[in-house]
C-alpha cells in the first residue's frame, strides 16, 4: 500500500528528470532569466564582493579615529510608548560617548509615557518635551525635537529601539569623513512588541540580518544607499536643517530624509558595528499594517522625489542607485507576476516542473545568502535561525511580495494609509 502511495511522486520526479535532461540552455533561460540574472547572479555576485572586500580590510585595516567626538543629540520620538520607553532611555544613557545629550518627545501619548519619562528629566538626564496633541506622524515629533537640540550630530532611535553601549561611539566614526553625512547603524531584532520570540519575531530576525549585512553593507560599500533607518540613524544637523528639516507627507520620513541628503552629492555609510535591538510585530496583522506603510510610504517617496528620473542633475550614482530600487522593488515584482501568469497560461503541461526547478534554485540562493549573512555579522550566533530559510523560500517572501504588490496598488488608487 505504501508503493501505490509513493509512486505519484516517484512518477512525477521521474518525468521532472526527463524534462530537465531535455531542456536546452536556451529554453533554460528563456523560462528562468530573471530568476538568474536578478537572484541568482546578483546574490552570489554581491555575496563575492562583499567577501572579497571583508578579506582586504582585515590585511589593510583602516585607521582608528581617536580624537573626533562631537556633540550629539539623540532624539527618541515616543508615542503610548510606557512599556519600553524607560529601557531605550537607559539604553542610551548607558552609552560610552559623553558629549551627548538626550531629547524623548512625547507625542501626545495618553497612557504614561510621559510620566515614566519625566523621572529622568528630573534629575537632569534628558530633556522631555511633550506635545499634548499628537502630531499625526514621526516626522512631526522629530522635528519638534530639532528645535531644541544643541548637538552638531542628530542620532534618531525609535521609542521601541535599544542601543548597545558602543552604538553611538561607532556610528559616529564614519561621520569623520568629511564626504560622509549620514550613517545608517546596524538594526537587530531583539524579539516581540509584547516580549514573544514566535516564528514571526524569528523570520523578521533572519530577514533583518540579511536586509543589514548583505544588502545595506553592499550598498554602503558601491555607494548606492538610499535608506538611514529612523530606528537608528545619525545625520550632521546642518545638514537636516538646511533641507527643511523632516517633511509630513510622507509616511515613511527617513526614506524621504536620505534621499534629501543624497540629492546634497554626500556620501552615506553604514556602521555595522553600531547595533541596536528593536521589537518587532509578532502578530500578522501587525506585520502586514507595517510593511505595507513602509511599501507605500516607499513609492510615496520615490515618487516625490522624480526629478532625479527627469531632468534633475544630479549625482550619476544617486540616480542609478533609485533606477535599481525601482527595477529591484516595483518593476521586477510586476515581471515575476506576469511570468507567474504566463507559466500558468503557455506552459500547463510542464508548469509543477517549473515550479520545482525554481524552488531548487530558491533554495540555493537562500542558503548562499544566509551563510554569507552569518559569515560577515560581527556576531556568529546570527546563524541560529538559518534553519528557516525554506519558510522564506515557500511562505514569507512570497506573502511579502504580495503585501508590496497590494500597497502600490493602493498608492496608485490615492487611498491613504496613516503612520
Amino acid at each position: 500500500m505504501s508503493i501505490d502511495i509513493l509512486s505519484p511522486l516517484f512518477s512525477f520526479l521521474n518525468g521532472f528528470i526527463e524534462w530537465y535532461r531535455g531542456l536546452t540552455l536556451s529554453e533554460f533561460i528563456s523560462i528562468f532569466w530573471s530568476l538568474l540574472i536578478f537572484d541568482l547572479i546578483r546574490s552570489v555576485g554581491k555575496c563575492l564582493v562583499l567577501f572579497i572586500y571583508s578579506l582586504y580590510c582585515r590585511f589593510k585595516p583602516r585607521r582608528e579615529i581617536t580624537n573626533f567626538s562631537p556633540k550629539v543629540t539623540i532624539i527618541i520620538p515616543a508615542h503610548n510608548e510606557e512599556k519600553i520607553i524607560a529601557r531605550s532611555i537607559e539604553s542610551a544613557l548607558e552609552t560610552d560617548y559623553e558629549n551627548k545629550e538626550i531629547i524623548v518627545v512625547d507625542d501626545g501619548s495618553t497612557d504614561r509615557t510621559f510620566e515614566i519619562a519625566y523621572q529622568y528629566a528630573k534629575k537632569g538626564l534628558i530633556k522631555l518635551l511633550r506635545r499634548d496633541t499628537a502630531s499625526g506622524s514621526k516626522a512631526g515629533a522629530l522635528n519638534f525635537g530639532l528645535k531644541f537640540a544643541t548637538g552638531d550630530v542628530i542620532i534618531t532611535v525609535d521609542a521601541d529601539t535599544l542601543i548597545e553601549r558602543n552604538a553611538i561611539r561607532e556610528i559616529v566614526k564614519s561621520l569623520s569623513d568629511p564626504n560622509v553625512s549620514a550613517v545608517s547603524g546596524n538594526v537587530r531584532v531583539l524579539r516581540g512588541e509584547h516580549g514573544s520570540n514566535n516564528l514571526l519575531v524569528k523570520l523578521q530576525a533572519y530577514e533583518y540580518l540579511v536586509s543589514l549585512e548583505l544588502g545595506r553593507r553592499f550598498n554602503a560599500l558601491i555607494k548606492t544607499l538610499l535608506i538611514i533607518s529612523g530606528a537608528f540613524g545619525a545625520f550632521w544637523r546642518e545638514h537636516v536643517s538646511s533641507l527643511g528639516e523632516y517633511d509630513a507627507d510622507t509616511i515613511t520620513e527617513d526614506f524621504d530624509i536620505t534621499i534629501k541628503v543624497r540629492k546634497l552629492g554626500k556620501k552615506l555609510a553604514f556602521a555595522d558595528k553600531a547595533v541596536s535591538w528593536t521589537f518587532v510585530p509578532e502578530r500578522w496583522k501587525d506585520w502586514r499594517r507595517q510593511r505595507t506603510r513602509w511599501s507605500k510610504g516607499q513609492i510615496e517617496s520615490l515618487w516625490k522625489h522624480r526629478n532625479i528620473f527627469f531632468g534633475g542633475k544630479f549625482d550619476l550614482i544617486l540616480v542609478l542607485a533609485v533606477y535599481d530600487m525601482v527595477l529591484m522593488d516595483i518593476i521586477l515584482l510586476f515581471l515575476r507576476l506576469g511570468w507567474f501568469a504566463y507559466i500558468i497560461l503557455f506552459l500547463q503541461q510542464t508548469f509543477f516542473y517549473i515550479m520545482l526547478l525554481s524552488l531548487i534554485l530558491y533554495f540555493l540562493i537562500e542558503f548562499i545568502v544566509i551563510i554569507a549573512a552569518g559569515a560577515l555579522s560581527p556576531r556568529k550566533n546570527d546563524l541560529k535561525n538559518a534553519y528557516l530559510s525554506p519558510i522564506m523560500v515557500l511562505f514569507y517572501r512570497p506573502y511579502y511580495s504580495l503585501i508590496r504588490f497590494k500597497a502600490y496598488l493602493q498608492w496608485a488608487m490615492r487611498k491613504k494609509i496613516t503612520w
